[in-house]
């Protein structure tokens, strides 16, 4: 009888549980008898129940009934008794491997004698009861594991300058604090935001993002500052040389006649399209490119 009970167990929990991935020995047919089995002792329940990766810690053996286990030396004790319990204890017995049941399970569960909702509340049967192979693959089908999310990873990799950059993928390491970079780490802005296409005149909507540097040139008294140019590699060299050169002076001259920096701690220069932060080959790189840089010196 044992090895029969034995049996029906390890092939209830091995359908009824398939958030543990659980897969039964080759060759093994299962299957379930309609009659009330025997009772299972607390060594053949926990036996079963480790094989598939739960334990029982000797922390939670206070939430389980007395009967069931008990803590020794620091390790958790079973017996071979044949004890039948409520439902409500073999809850408390399942969650303290784990294991969780949602009032929405509970909803879909047709043994009524083992739990109902009410007010939102799981309510548990309070007489003991010798359940069959069916009940059991449906009570059991019920609970499952908590989900837990999945840790992120803690780059260990420094951020010397604080913009939230990693050292190992910051192409402009050194950036002052409070400044706003971009994906590569630069205090940049791409001509889209700054421009009209093939244009030097800087668009209005982008006076404010240039007036608000004058909170970080005042923080750091020493900071000279060169604005550089870029374009992408449409058109020719020369025209993109100007046209860099057109925009990092714009840029200058705004920060010089409207926000008050001193001309003296700028510097303009152009670089066409000698310097791309992104591979010419799609227009979103393309415009990334067509880009004017502050870099700083402190």
């Amino acid at each position: 009888m044992l090895k029969k009970t034995l049996f029906v167990l390890m092939a209830l929990f091995a359908i009824s549980m398939p958030a543990l991935a659980i897969e039964l020995p080759a060759g093994a047919t299962p299957s379930f008898e309609k009659s009330p089995t025997a009772y299972a002792s607390s060594y053949q329940f926990n036996s079963i129940l480790e094989a598939y990766g739960l334990n029982l810690a000797p922390g939670a053996v206070s939430g389980v009934p007395a009967t069931y286990a008990k803590v020794s030396d620091d390790k958790v004790v079973f017996n071979n008794d044949s004890i039948a319990y409520t439902p409500a204890q073999y809850h408390t017995i399942f969650t303290a491997y784990g294991l969780e049941l949602t009032p929405q399970a509970v909803n879909e569960l047709s043994v009524s004698s083992y739990a109902k909702v009410k007010n939102d509340t799981i309510v548990f049967g309070s007489d003991s009861i010798a359940y069959g192979g069916e009940e059991w693959t449906k009570i059991l089908s019920a609970y499952s594991l908590p989900v837990v999310a999945a840790a992120v990873p803690v780059s260990t990799i420094g951020d010397e300058d604080g913009d939230g950059v990693p050292d190992d993928r910051d192409a402009c390491p050194g950036t002052p604090k409070g400044v706003v970079v971009d994906e590569r780490g630069c205090w940049a802005a791409e001509d889209k935001l700054l421009f009209a296409f093939d244009s030097a005149v800087i668009k209005k909507d982008y006076y404010p993002v240039l007036d608000e540097t004058k909170v970080i040139f005042d923080a750091y008294p020493a900071m000279t500052v060169q604005i550089d140019g870029h374009t992408d590699s449409v058109g020719t060299d020369a025209y993109n040389q100007k046209l860099s050169e057109r925009r990092a002076n714009a840029v200058m001259k705004y920060l010089v006649n409207q926000v008050g920096i001193s001309a003296d701690r700028l510097t303009a220069v152009g670089h066409g399209e000698a310097k791309p932060a992104y591979p010419n080959d799609t227009p979103e790189n393309r415009s990334k490119n067509r880009r004017v840089e502050f870099t700083p010196s402190m």
